[in-house]
């Protein structure tokens, strides 16, 4: 992509975040992917807003492509709960281990100040891992991030730590590879990680209001 292209949609998406209306906040197929959006979740007033990034081809598919990037909103009613948060296709040949068939890695993830230590960045990971791995289940997969966690805590490592369970400390790189033979015991354990981090994120939300 051009860096016209992605000076376009990062000013899109700010113009988007900006916008106060109603529409804003309406479901519909195109903001708010159903892959990441389910009733349960729209019960409890969130909502994962999708912008993917690829103009000529917003889809779910286009994360197929290298380069191909998904950056994801999470909701509470009205709120906005995180700040940056989105991953890319870095290519075959870009992972950590060179096993995978496709290697998606996080570019950014913050959450403003009110809503750090609640669980929303673990929602996040999760949640996105969870829809590539039930999605594109014939592929290995790895998931790896740049550690840059700016809260104050001894071992940076620990907040994805049970998510992306290998480390590589000099290029504080943390990564998984999700293999396909081992698809539905990684989904159920993710899902079940998901649900609980999912609670505690809705019991603090709901006594903030």
């Amino acid at each position: 992509m051009s860096w016209f292209k992605i000076l376009l949609a990062n000013i899109n998406k700010i113009l988007n975040r900006e916008a106060k209306n109603v529409e804003y906040y309406s479901f519909n197929e195109i903001d708010f992917d159903p892959k990441f959006n389910n009733s349960n979740i729209l019960e409890n007033k969130l909502k994962y807003k999708t912008y993917y990034e690829n103009q000529g081809n917003q889809t779910f598919e286009s994360l197929l492509e290298d380069g191909g990037c998904l950056e994801l909103e999470l909701l509470y009613g009205d709120s906005i709960l995180s700040d940056s948060f989105g991953f890319r296709n870095i290519g075959k040949g870009a992972g950590v281990t060179k096993l995978a068939d496709l290697n998606f890695r996080y570019r950014s993830i913050a959450v403003p100040s009110e809503y750090r230590r609640i669980g929303v960045c673990s929602c996040l990971v999760l949640k996105s891992i969870i829809v590539v791995l039930e999605n594109l289940k014939h592929y290995n997969i790895e998931f790896s991030l740049v550690n840059t966690v700016l809260i104050d805590i001894d071992d940076k490592f620990s907040v994805y730590n049970s998510i992306l369970t290998e480390i590589v400390p000099p290029k504080n790189i943390q990564y998984k590879v999700f293999l396909v033979k081992n698809r539905d015991s990684d989904l159920e354990f993710l899902q079940e990680q998901y649900n609980r981090k999912l609670k505690k994120l809705l019991n603090n939300l709901e006594g903030c209001n």
